[in-house]
């Protein structure tokens, strides 16, 4: 199993490639598809899986999915963001046509890749993680002692807790591949969590 990085874009959003048996999922392609394509191109491409609608881990969606004709997958929460084309930078403004599959708790598997979608509303109410084995790729819920943003759209406080709460729980070997920045784990994040978890008491 492989796991490449590529942050892309101006918010310089992670876009991750999983590689299993010659096969690969994409995971928020937000910017320049053409990286993206040649990040895939020695792989047979299954799908596209987004851990939110933000345009900044969107935008590259219509290309990727066109150039190699292969499904999305989103949380029904977040469909509507797609089509938010008001709310985005200028560099970002673009109407979205892939129709996207529903991305909903449980398992999921694509190909070779068993997958576990965890739902954890609060930087948008159809904010998702996904674990592949030991990597848990958290979008913009968790990052390196920081948790994500809930001043945006459909951000909010008491579901961001309630995530943060559910992903102190998990395995401390889990390694964290976040939205933004680098990778971290949750036995590294746990003090942070469990501070802000404190200091977000209603």
């Amino acid at each position: 199993m492989t796991i490449l990085k590529r942050p892309l874009g101006l918010y310089k959003a992670n876009c991750y490639i999983l590689i299993k048996d010659n096969q690969s999922i994409i995971i928020d392609p937000g910017f320049h598809s053409q990286h993206i394509i040649e990040m895939v191109k020695d792989t047979t491409p299954l799908a596209v899986l987004l851990t939110h609608g933000h345009c900044d881990h969107v935008t590259a969606l219509d290309d990727v999915c066109q150039y190699f004709n292969i499904p999305a997958y989103l949380h029904p929460n977040d469909q509507e963001l797609l089509q938010l084309i008001r709310r985005r930078p200028s560099v970002y403004k673009k109407k979205m046509y892939t129709e996207c599959e529903d991305l909903i708790e449980g398992q999921l598997q694509v190909g070779p890749f068993d997958l576990q979608v965890h739902h954890t509303p609060g930087h948008s109410t159809g904010s998702v993680c996904i674990q592949w084995e030991n990597h848990l790729f958290t979008g913009d819920t968790v990052f390196k002692q920081m948790v994500g943003t809930i001043d945006t759209y459909t951000g909010n406080a008491a579901e961001m807790k309630a995530s943060i709460e559910r992903i102190i729980t998990f395995s401390d070997a889990l390694y964290i591949h976040p939205g933004h920045q680098e990778d971290t784990t949750i036995k590294d994040e746990r003090p942070y969590l469990l501070e802000y978890i404190a200091s977000h008491q209603m």
